[in-house]
């Protein structure tokens, strides 16, 4: 998220630097972040960094992707009316125009980022991990405990629920007019 959001106003908001990083992303983006795991657990093994790089691989497209879409669908019309009621230079009409107007779909590439996000993790934590809740999952599988199984499962419904329930919140909260 620290990477992918000023990365997409950059590229929402230039066309010069949207033409030369768009090729790369659109190669990229459609290498699922379960791809990734091997490589993450040759270049990390397995722990905590790994699990950290397929977060970021699994939630930086989303993210990315909702930015530059929010900064380039927000209307001319209201940025050339926040020029003309006195927002003079760039960064205030990206704090008073550019960036409410884009909010709604940032947040949710935000929500759509941590769907994949913690559907990557736990399958991260299925392969390669010693803690977690894909460990866990693994791990009754292992000793044939189907307890320890849907134990997992559940767990990870809830808080499935629990966290997108924040972000519905947070999207319904910036979802005016749409």
């Amino acid at each position: 998220m620290a990477i992918a959001l000023p990365l997409g106003f950059l590229i929402g908001m230039s066309p010069l630097m949207y033409k030369a990083l768009n090729p790369y992303i659109q190669v990229l983006r459609p290498i699922s972040p379960l791809a990734w795991i091997p490589l993450a657990i040759l270049w990390f093994g397995i722990g905590e960094t790994g699990k950290i790089f397929i977060i970021f691989i699994a939630t930086f497209f989303p993210i990315l992707l909702n930015t530059v879409s929010g900064v380039k669908g927000v209307d001319p019309v209201l940025i050339r009316a926040g020029q003309v009621l006195g927002c003079d230079n760039d960064r205030a009409l990206f704090r008073k125009v550019i960036l409410p107007a884009a909010m709604p779909t940032i947040v949710v590439g935000l929500r759509i980022s941590f769907g994949t996000g913690w559907a990557a993790i736990i399958a991260a934590e299925l392969v390669a991990a010693q803690v977690g809740l894909g460990y866990l999952i693994a791990d009754g599988m292992e000793v044939l405990r189907s307890d320890l199984v849907l134990v997992g499962m559940v767990a990870i419904g809830i808080l499935g629920v629990l966290i997108d329930a924040v972000f519905r919140t947070i999207n319904d909260r910036f979802s005016w007019g749409t």
